[in-house]
């Protein structure tokens, strides 16, 4: 399932939109191969901070046996790999030296292992044995480049990390699959860790919140660097609801607490009219409202267990909207 689209992105100098261009590819693939499965959370564009350094995730997939960091390459020519693992651009008669995707997504994976690993415990369920630790679960880079460009491997050396943008999808389920088939080998002694349905939809939702999008500074900017800034808090005024108030929901926003007695204690529920807002304090029932980009757009609420999505086709937009709490009988 696809839980985060790729953030919206103005004012690009050239080649940044090359390279937006390129994530944006690669999301489509990932989007038309894994979205209506379960078992696979795909989060594009992630930017987590953490001890003043920054990690900019391109795409990031968790399956049951742990994460793959896809790093998107934008490549209109060629490039070129030698068997010590450098890489090189060529662009026309043009040949010069680059950073090396799969390092930087080595980079970012190791990043990404810290970060969860600081929340490890909260994150993992403990049993009555053992407490789990995030470096239990398997961690693994792809990179991805652009459809158009070629890749020029150098002879009798493997990369299994490099490959066309449209053949990634593959390669995740081959990594997935090759984790599952140690697993069912019954004389096995190495056996991998695998998330529960619980702890993916915490894991996922904990990155989700954690994500710190780069604001790009407007085109009156006249400095060459991009400019980051940070978002201003919306202090603008929250109209109350009163309990006297039979329904109170405004058309501007989103509002996910009951009508009646403005309540947050609440879940949706499904009835005659479609989805909508159950209360367990005073049993109103509240419409559900929901606001896309555009007031042309006509955003819908999908299902998956206990949590449920926001999606509009026309935006190609899929993000969590709200999530049930299990009921527990005393």
């Amino acid at each position: 399932m696809i839980l985060k689209e790729i953030d919206k992105k103005e004012n690009l100098e050239k080649y940044q939109q090359y390279g937006h261009n390129a994530e944006k590819q690669m999301a489509f693939y990932l989007k038309r191969t894994f979205q209506d499965n379960n078992d696979i959370h795909v989060i594009n564009d992630l930017r987590l901070e953490m001890n003043e350094d920054v990690a900019q995730i391109d795409h990031l997939i968790m399956h049951r046996y742990g994460f793959i960091v896809i790093e998107s390459k934008s490549v209109t020519s060629k490039i070129s790999i030698n068997d010590h693992g450098e890489w090189t651009r060529h662009y026309h008669k043009n040949t010069r030296g680059m950073p090396s995707p799969v390092n930087q997504a080595i980079r970012q994976t190791d990043f990404l292992k810290n970060f969860l690993m600081a929340r490890s415990e909260y994150l993992l369920k403990k049993t009555l044995i053992f407490q789990a630790s995030i470096s239990d679960f398997k961690f693994d880079v792809l990179v991805a480049i652009s459809d158009s460009g070629i890749i020029n491997r150098a002879k009798n050396t493997e990369i299994n990390e490099v490959h066309k943008a449209d053949q990634i999808t593959e390669n995740v389920g081959k990594i997935i699959a090759g984790y599952a088939g140690t697993n069912k080998k019954i004389l096995s002694l190495k056996v991998n860790y695998t998330f529960l349905d619980a702890t993916m939809g915490k894991i996922s939702d904990y990155l989700l919140r954690s994500h710190k999008p780069q604001i790009i500074n407007d085109k009156k900017n006249n400095d060459k660097d991009i400019e980051v800034i940070e978002k201003k808090e919306d202090k603008s005024p929250v109209k109350q609801i009163t309990k006297n108030e039979n329904k109170v929901i405004p058309e501007e926003t989103e509002i996910k607490s009951c009508g009646k007695c403005g309540s947050k204690n609440t879940e949706i529920a499904y009835g005659k009219y479609g989805y909508y807002f159950k209360c367990k304090e005073c049993n109103g029932n509240t419409s559900i409202k929901l606001k896309c980009k555009e007031n042309s757009c006509k955003p819908r609420i999908r299902k998956a267990k206990l949590k449920f999505y926001k999606e509009c086709s026309a935006c190609g937009t899929s993000e969590l909207y709200f999530e049930n709490k299990v009921s527990v009988e005393a």
